[in-house]
């Protein structure tokens, strides 16, 4: 393969695994479950999540989008910092690896 054919080929991938960062998303992810946390290491894992489903979203897997996302319907409403880190776990175990 020649060294054009190599670059535009690396070009192509390159374009394909971008990030798609969606600031406005991440808005409206903020305040859909951010909005009214009294717990301030929950707003923490929220506003993280929202972040990693639209800002930081480089080459996220489905399982991490799925955990995050449970995140996001499981804690929105907690106000118990040891039951929170209940559901964390329970999302940790069911949708990422052991070594995630």
């Amino acid at each position: 393969m020649n060294k054009f054919k190599i670059m535009l080929l690396w070009l192509f991938i390159a374009n394909s695994v971008q990030a798609k960062e969606d600031k406005e998303a991440y808005q409206d992810c903020i305040f859909q479950y951010v909005t009214g946390t009294e717990e301030p290491s929950v707003s923490l894992m929220l506003t993280n999540a929202c972040k990693k489903l639209y800002i930081d979203n480089f080459m996220l897997e489905e399982k991490d989008a799925n955990y995050n996302q449970c995140l996001l319907d499981n804690l929105q409403n907690s106000k118990n910092k040891i039951a929170s880190l209940k559901v964390k776990q329970a999302c940790d175990q069911k949708y990422r690896s052991f070594f995630n």
